[in-house]
């Protein structure tokens, strides 16, 4: 059976949505798909490529016939050489006679065709981005086979859109026995896992169908630029997980930030110049002052403590005394 290729487009690269559908065939939500593909004027050829060799490299090659050499038989001449009357003959297993051998049969061989891996890459993710028209995501089931039914599966196929006379593939994340022995009894359905997708096998379907974990997984091994699938029904805990996400986190503010060691020095010497002021006023015996060292003021001392100390008297002084000596000299 030869594969269509119906499903080649040449608008690959830009960024598809699908829908998101539940067990019951409800829609649930959307999911995007932008893969990396090849440009429209190779997109075919590149196909067309991973298409021959995935074909070519299922061959067995058992085929195999006998020369005249393998056949069992046939060493010795059925009759000389002259004098019969009958041709000349040298072996029974002549491949001119019956059970004789095979000229130019089909021998044992290998049908492997060689192909580059990133060519490989490039032409299965086009041919899964070329379909996502008739892409359809689904939820995880595997719970919903308890026990596991045939009816089920074709059931849930019909409430998806894939109709009776419809083929799919269906891909999950991971094969389980569950889903294996629900889906294995419906020929129009193939079920394959994650690692064994093919590009055959996405283009000679009707439909195809992938669960959102297996969707989830194929992004982000193939480096997919889309968002993950959003469903319309968001968990209770999200609202709580992103309200703890906004909150503050200690050492955020710019009260918290480091502070430089130089503030730290200032801040640590400030307060102890007004206590080696208490302690200075203390020893002279007057009361502190509140003001710092730079704004007091020096108390002018009495003219005897400056003459006994030595010093000269003030100019106040003396304009004090001088009209003292004059009347004493009248």
């Amino acid at each position: 059976m030869k594969p269509r290729l119906t499903g080649i487009r040449k608008d690959e690269g830009t960024m598809a949505s699908c829908v998101v559908k539940n067990w019951q065939g409800e829609t649930v939500g959307s999911a995007e798909l932008s893969l990396k593909v090849a440009r429209p004027e190779t997109a075919a050829h590149i196909l067309y490529l991973a298409l021959r060799r995935q074909m070519t490299n299922a061959r067995q090659g058992n085929a195999h016939t006998k020369t005249r050499a393998e056949v069992r038989g046939g060493g010795r001449k059925p009759w000389k050489q002259k004098g019969t009357g009958r041709a000349r003959a040298g072996s029974i297993r002549s491949p001119l006679w019956r059970k004789g051998g095979v000229i130019f049969g089909p021998r044992k061989r290998e049908y492997n065709l060689a192909m580059n891996r990133k060519e490989r890459q490039l032409a299965l993710r086009t041919a899964l981005q070329s379909r996502v028209e008739d892409l359809i995501v689904v939820e995880d089931f595997q719970e919903q086979l308890n026990p596991p039914k045939t009816r089920a599966v074709a059931q849930a196929l019909l409430r998806w859109g894939v109709m009776e006379d419809q083929s799919a593939l269906l891909i999950v994340a991971e094969r389980s026995e569950a889903v294996e022995r629900a889906v294995r009894n419906i020929a129009r359905v193939k079920l394959i896992g994650l690692d064994q997708i093919n590009v055959f096998d996405l283009l000679n379907v009707d439909w195809v169908l992938i669960t959102v974990s297996a969707l989830e997984q194929l992004k982000a091994r193939w480096g997919s630029d889309a968002a993950p699938a959003v469903l319309e029904t968001p968990s209770e805990d999200a609202p709580q997980a992103d309200i703890a996400g906004d909150q503050a986190l200690p050492g955020d503010g710019p009260e918290d930030q480091a502070v430089p060691e130089s503030e730290h020095e200032e801040a640590e010497q400030t307060p102890a110049q007004p206590e080696a002021q208490e302690n200075q006023a203390a020893l002279q015996g007057r009361p502190a002052d509140p003001q710092g060292p730079e704004e007091q003021t020096e108390e002018p001392q009495d003219p005897a403590e400056e003459l006994a100390q030595g010093a000269e008297p003030s100019t106040v002084e003396e304009a004090e005394t001088a009209p003292a000596e004059e009347e004493s000299d009248d």
